[in-house]
């Protein structure tokens, strides 16, 4: 791999890897789980012959690839940890509790409609992108973000009444 590989490699972990750990977290619920399949993404696509041509979409379909094969391997329990504050890294005490409830509400939709929600708000993936990483048609992407949406708006509605 050339050293101009290497330098894109880097400014894409550095742009990408809180949004990357987050998908991670969201698909595996653990967070030394979820560092496990990033690192080892990272190692397999610095051992390349050459980069894809759309490194984003590759990058996240390979972190789900991951996630699934270690899930596979060893059955995980729920998420216990808050996918909303590793992507904003330190929170002030006021945004916790945000946080908190976000994490609730992403934990009251299914799996693909979680998955879509973190890769479109999160992650900045859009719908074309989204339909890469999971092999689905950006129709299904885009309907799964929609229903997820409108089911966590019902929820939060719910909740402050």
């Amino acid at each position: 791999m050339h050293t101009a590989d290497i330098e894109e490699i880097r400014r894409f972990y550095e742009a990408h890897q809180r949004a990357l750990y987050a998908y991670a977290l969201t698909l595996t619920g653990c967070g030394s789980a979820a560092e496990d399949v990033l690192h080892t993404v990272f190692y397999r696509l610095l051992r390349l012959p050459a980069l894809p041509r759309d490194l984003k979409p590759y990058v996240y379909s390979a972190v789900r690839n991951g996630a699934v094969d270690g899930m596979r391997r060893a059955a995980r329990s729920a998420p216990e940890e808050s996918i909303v504050a590793h992507l904003n890294g330190s929170t002030p005490p006021d945004r916790i509790a945000l946080q908190d409830e976000v994490a609730h509400l992403l934990r009251a939709v299914n799996e693909d409609e979680r998955e879509c929600i973190v890769l479109k708000i999160y992650a900045g993936l859009t719908f074309d992108e989204i339909a890469r990483t999971r092999a689905v048609s950006p129709n299904t992407a885009a309907s799964w973000y929609r229903r997820g949406m409108e089911k966590m708006r019902l929820a939060a509605k719910e909740n402050a009444s």
